[in-house]
């Protein structure tokens, strides 16, 4: 085994799959075909011949389908007042036979006409006899009746006397010439029933319902099994009604089959079927008309065709060999193409590459190929926005950075003439200018990018009261803060753009004093900070200030820089919104994460 083992192990991918192909379509192929051949030539015989007896089976089904409203048609006679009443008159007696004769003979034809013939395409014709002064009373032709035949003959054909011997039931004739209502005598098959009276049991006559054997034939059509099989259907006299020659029609079916099968089935009720050294005979008998359909099947035909398959088997087999290892060699070559595309650019991206694109794929290769190069923009993506947002991020701390270097002198110039002020005794320009020291000394801080949100808030009430001197009390802050979050951490200078947006934009203008508030709490995971005013709104002059907001000369930082700055640092799901105010005014929000860690500077 490991002598084997050992090369298949060795061999291509394309080889491998030749291989698996030859051992898992071709000889599993080659097994059950040839198993199967030889089977089918064993049952073939068995097969052929149960489906000849369903054949006839199905014949006899069909005609006596076809027969069965026939048997209900001959019930008319007695159920219709009008016939029956016809049925029981004896014109002899009457005053104007002639004239009342024509008249029923009139409506008789009429009933035949329009209540029999047109319920079914299966009648040949109809014939109605009247026994008290017999006379072919009604008959679906009135172009010819052979009267001759009618007054002498064809009471005493036998039929008819089976017919009227058996009380009222339904009588299937075999095969007869109708020499009554045609002038050649075709050859037809009938079903009769005596008219009775159902008081008196009395004979009125009898109603027979012929049907030529040529509309039998449709019965047959496209069922034979071979090209000279053979169909005979053979009534209950032993006589043919349909052979395979017009010539046969009314013989003696012993004169044409074997006489041995005639004998054995005639002792079996329901089908059998008979073989000797040329041919199959197979039967099927009828349980209402007593009628036989009988199969004949050369031996020869029946086995051809069982060679034939079995060659046109064998032939396919080989072929579908050819066409396995054909197929195998091409799948092959389309699986191992792709995979080395894919190898040699897969090489190129390990030694850094990251630009290399794919081609459009199918199949599983197309899949990986596809999920391989969404991989690489991702990921030059991702370098491209990690490569940017570090520029914006310098940038802005540059920017910040800048803004520091200026308070730092001015906190120191601004510092000494607090001191004069207060050794002057100037109280309102000692308080004005330790609100806007304490601004520049906060402003000046270099370290880091966070601050506590209690020196953030620290800040902008320093900052408001800087306003409230120079607005000469023209507006009123109001604070709204839980106590928990002075600890937490912020980022510097996020109140202060849109404290300034309010009281310079919002306030400027109005007739009455302003109100602002400031508001901070936890929501969920997250700090909320609000800033409402109700002054003009968000009625700016244009989009770009609604959008941006208005910049301070003094930091530059507004609030289009807030948004930036949150973004950067937080990400999704926290930012800056405008919104208009239920005061009237504009309500400015914030949403910053939670951060405890003091000396954490960046949100993981």
């Amino acid at each position: 085994m490991k002598r084997w083992k050992e090369p298949l192990l060795h061999l291509s991918l394309v080889n491998k799959l030749i291989l698996a192909f030859s051992v898992f379509v071709v000889v599993p192929l080659l097994l059950i075909g040839g198993v199967l051949s030889w089977v089918y030539v064993e049952n073939n015989r068995d097969t052929m011949l149960g489906a000849a007896v369903e054949t006839n089976k199905q014949i006899l089904s069909n005609i006596d389908t076809s027969i069965q409203p026939l048997l209900r048609l001959s019930m008319l006679p007695i159920q219709e007042p009008t016939v029956y009443q016809i049925m029981q008159k004896d014109y002899n007696k009457l005053q104007y036979p002639l004239l009342e004769r024509g008249r029923d003979y009139d409506k008789v034809n009429n009933l035949i006409r329009n209540g029999i013939m047109l319920y079914s395409e299966t009648i040949d014709s109809v014939t109605i006899f009247q026994a008290n002064n017999h006379l072919v009373f009604g008959r679906s032709s009135s172009e010819y009746i052979n009267s001759d035949y009618a007054q002498q003959q064809f009471l005493q054909e036998g039929f008819v006397q089976e017919i009227q011997a058996m009380d009222g039931q339904y009588v299937a004739v075999g095969i007869h010439n109708d020499y009554l209502l045609s002038r050649q005598g075709v050859p037809v098959v009938s079903i009769g029933r005596a008219i009775m009276d159902p008081y008196s049991k009395q004979n009125l006559g009898f109603i027979l319902l012929n049907i030529s054997v040529d509309k039998l034939r449709t019965f047959w059509n496209d069922s034979a099994l071979t090209e000279n099989t053979s169909f005979y259907l053979i009534d209950e006299k032993g006589r043919i009604i349909y052979g395979q020659q017009h010539e046969q029609i009314g013989q003696m079916a012993s004169t044409v089959l074997d006489k041995d099968f005639l004998d054995k089935s005639a002792s079996h009720q329901s089908q059998t079927y008979w073989g000797n050294s040329d041919q199959y005979i197979l039967s099927s008998l009828s349980p209402l008309t007593g009628w036989t359909a009988v199969t004949v099947i050369p031996k020869r035909e029946l086995f051809s065709v069982a060679y034939q398959m079995a060659i046109v088997l064998a032939v396919s087999l080989i072929v579908l060999l050819i066409l396995s290892v054909m197929i195998a060699t091409r799948v092959s070559h389309t699986i191992m193409k792709p995979l080395a595309v894919l190898k040699r650019k897969m090489k190129l991206v390990s030694q850094g590459k990251l630009d290399v694109q794919f081609e459009p794929q199918y199949g599983e290769i197309g899949i990986i190929s596809n999920t391989v190069d969404n991989m690489l923009r991702n990921i030059r993506e991702l370098i491209e926005r990690i490569y940017r947002e570090e520029n914006e991020k310098r940038e802005l701390e540059m920017l910040a950075l800048q803004s520091q270097i200026q308070p730092h002198f001015i906190y120191n110039t601004l510092n000494v003439i607090k001191w004069m002020a207060k050794i002057q005794g100037a109280a309102g320009i000692e308080e004005a200018l330790g609100a806007f020291t304490s601004v520049i000394k906060f402003t000046a801080k270099a370290q880091g990018t966070y601050t506590a949100i209690g020196e953030e808030l620290e800040f902008i009430q320093n900052y408001t009261k800087i306003l409230d001197y120079r607005y000469m009390g023209k507006f009123e802050v109001d604070y709204s803060v839980d106590p928990s979050l002075v600890h937490y951490r912020t980022l510097k200078f996020l109140l202060q753009p849109l404290v300034e947006n309010a009281v310079f934009h919002g306030f400027d203008g109005i007739a009455y004093k302003g109100q602002l508030k400031i508001e901070m709490y936890k929501d969920r995971d997250g700090i909320m900070m609000e800033v409402t005013d109700n002054g003009k709104g968000l009625a700016y002059d244009n989009q770009e200030e609604q959008h941006k907001g208005v910049r301070d000369p003094l930091n530059s930082i507004g609030i289009q820089n807030v948004r930036e700055r949150i973004a950067l640092h937080f990400g999704q799901g926290y930012g800056l919104w405008l919104v208009d105010a239920s005061t009237g005014g504009t309500t400015a929000i914030i949403r910053i994460p939670v951060i405890e860690d003091e000396g954490k500077d960046e949100l993981k």
